[in-house]
């Protein structure tokens, strides 16, 4: 029977391999940070504007939202290629783990190597999000611009039905950029199967490790966020602890 560790033996352990290296783990987690949230406010942006433009030279609401669509698009495609930085996350807290040397050029690992594994792997993660969370958060900002009642309960209703889908299928996927560096000889599609498939019996531990970060989350926000600085990596060392004893249970 194998025997996987508990929740705090993989804390400790987290703990323990971040002495001393939490300042490149902050570093690389907070650039991840940076990079993704200027993409995000590039697209934006221009959509915005873009989207102004056309409604203040056409006066026509359906094409002003017509343009929205287009860039949602183009904001999922950013979401898809942003997330390839996963990978070398992955790889730089597997190095600290291994006892290997990590850099922070490892953050662009996945743009360099296997960049084709790595966008399919981050195309199925994000997709699960969006198709998911997205109509509920939809529902959820027209609740907010308009203040009209009538959202409230599609909006909870969506939010809950989707949560209750993406919960299984996200930790389902979620040891998959750990898996593809694993196992550089399977495609992004053979990836995600095997990733599936030892998920299962293991996501419940793997969602109770996650409620149990819930407690110091909540600190960070009373900190104003600064917190998140220190616990984005003990949270990152922890799941690979996870992923490793996945693989190597005693």
């Amino acid at each position: 029977m194998k025997q996987y560790k508990k929740n705090y033996e993989l804390k400790n352990a987290a703990r323990d391999r971040l002495e001393g290296k939490y300042k490149g783990a902050i570093s690389i987690m907070f650039l991840s940070f940076v990079i993704s949230w200027f993409a995000r406010l590039v697209v934006n942006s221009v959509a915005n504007s873009t989207m102004r433009s056309v409604y203040a030279m056409s006066g026509s609401v359906s094409a002003a939202r017509a343009v929205t669509i287009v860039f949602d698009v183009v904001l999922l495609a950013a979401n898809i290629l942003l997330g390839v930085m996963n990978a070398g996350i992955a790889l730089y807290f597997l190095n600290i783990a291994c006892g290997q040397q990590p850099f922070t050029r490892d953050l662009f690992y996945g743009f360099k190597n296997d960049s084709k594994k790595a966008l399919v792997v981050s195309a199925a993660v994000t997709l699960c999000n969006t198709v998911c969370l997205g109509p509920g958060q939809y529902l959820s900002q027209n609740l907010l611009n308009t203040r009209d009642a009538k959202w409230m309960l599609p909006a909870l209703l969506a939010t809950a039905v989707g949560l209750c889908v993406y919960v299984p299928i996200s930790l389902g996927l979620a040891m998959s950029f750990f898996l593809m560096l694993d196992f550089p000889e399977k495609s992004g599609k053979e990836t995600l199967k095997l990733c599936w498939r030892l998920m299962k019996g293991n996501r419940k531990r793997l969602f109770l490790l996650e409620l149990s970060f819930l407690p110091l989350m909540l600190l960070c926000l009373l900190s104003f966020g600064i917190g998140f600085l220190w616990l984005e990596p003990f949270m990152q060392m922890t799941y690979t602890y996870f992923f490793l004893d996945l693989m190597n249970p005693a």
